[in-house]
């Protein structure tokens, strides 16, 4: 409404420019978004636990020649996205580090993380199980390790 004088008048040839210009009808607002539901690593609880420190993944990462070396992943408190990545080069030789992991969750409820190494670089899984409801109990990704260059494959599970 527009004011002309002391009197309110309605402009609808003007509401009808606006309607011809947007394509024949008045633009909608955008729709509100969807929350998406987790199926699968999507939340901390997923990795941590839920009532209790959940237990640790444990498995091999895979060496340039086909060596392994044992590595851990660790939860470290309840409602954190605190981790522990330890890898074992040697029986005397073992390094870690704590940081915190960053959940990734596409539009399917799935989902990827990413966590600190003590080569410096981060850890990520490119895929995760999870046999009953949402709980992780296998990772599969790509770590650094510390005096071996690039990206290394890497398998862990837990019961």
């Amino acid at each position: 409404m527009f004011r002309v004088g002391r009197s309110s008048v309605v402009l609808p040839a003007l509401a009808m420019a606006v309607t011809a210009c947007l394509g024949g009808s008045l633009a909608a607002a955008p729709a509100a978004q969807a929350d998406v539901a987790n199926s699968c690593g999507g939340a901390v609880p997923d990795y941590m636990g839920l009532l209790a420190l959940d237990t640790p993944f444990t498995g091999t990462v895979t060496l340039p020649g086909g060596g392994t070396r044992e590595i851990k992943i660790s939860p470290q408190y309840l409602a954190s996205t605190l981790l522990k990545t330890e890898i074992t080069a040697s029986p005397t030789d073992s390094r870690y580090a704590i940081g915190n992991m960053v959940i990734r969750t596409n539009s399917l409820g799935r989902g990827l993380i990413t966590f600190p190494t003590y080569a410096g670089l981060r850890g990520r899984t490119t895929s995760q199980l999870c046999p009953v409801g949402t709980r992780v109990t296998k990772m599969l990704g790509k770590v650094s390790v510390a005096g071996v260059k690039g990206e290394l494959d890497f398998a862990t599970s837990r019961i």
